[in-house]
């Protein structure tokens, strides 16, 4: 069995369900030895926690946390020092996905998808970095979107924003970290089956793989770049998407 993950130790936001939690399960089969699922949804994170652990052998704290309350954030890396030696891996998957109108889109609804999406992946990436600049290593993902590339229609152009905000910073993170062997990545996927896209109607037309995105497509790049093997990319916004956008 690959145990290349034993001796590590992850946080993850939005960890108690979608691409998250499917990021959290493949790390905890290759070995991870420790992992906190923050989650807004604090009983579907200690019921995914104890299903990991139960399943994997890997130990599973589930913390509440709101990543638009900077105080939260806090209290979630004071959290994880305390239940685990130290972390080794942060994957910034908190977010939302609104399809506000730009006719209806005031300060209030702009504000709310930033505090979320790309404020509160700035505070996690600038608690993470304090342990991990100490220890000389550290692994951050960073999950952006397709729209961050190429905008989006059917989304928010709040969202696009964060998401392009986040590829951003993803970029400049990389670059100032580099000299503390933190590597800093992002995943830009496009439409992936998950219960943000659930009651949607996408359509697969313009995908050459012919099928909508599965929570394992990204998770197995997210899981390739939290590992050793990536240890010399850096920055980089790793499309995936079925061959419909080609950068």
């Amino acid at each position: 069995m690959n145990k290349e993950f034993e001796g590590k130790y992850a946080i993850v936001t939005s960890g108690a369900r979608g691409i998250s939690f499917e990021s959290a399960k493949i790390l905890a089969q290759k070995g991870l030895s420790g992992v906190v699922l923050a989650d807004l949804n604090i009983e579907q994170a200690t019921e995914s926690a104890k299903k990991l652990e139960d399943e994997t052998g890997c130990s599973c704290y589930p913390c509440q946390v709101d990543v638009s309350k900077p105080e939260d954030i806090e209290h979630l890396f004071e959290f994880a020092l305390e239940k685990m030696p130290t972390f080794h891996i942060l994957v910034n998957g908190a977010g939302v996905c609104p399809t506000t109108p730009i006719e209806d889109l005031d300060a209030d609804k702009w504000d709310w998808c930033m505090n979320i999406n790309l404020r509160g992946a700035h505070l996690c990436m600038r608690e993470a970095i304090k342990t991990m600049k100490k220890q000389k290593y550290g692994k951050i993902v960073n999950i952006s979107s397709v729209v961050a590339r190429i905008g989006g229609i059917a989304s928010s152009v709040s969202y696009a924003v964060s998401k392009g905000g986040l590829l951003s910073a993803t970029k400049s993170y990389a670059k100032v970290l580099g000299e503390y062997n933190i590597n800093v990545y992002a995943v830009c996927p496009s439409v992936i089956k998950t219960n943000m896209t659930a009651n949607t109607n996408y359509s697969t037309v313009g995908i050459p793989l012919g099928r909508l995105g599965e929570t394992e497509d990204v998770a197995e790049v997210i899981v390739f770049l939290a590992s050793d093997a990536s240890k010399y990319i850096a920055g980089q916004g790793i499309d995936i998407n079925g061959g419909s956008y080609m950068n």
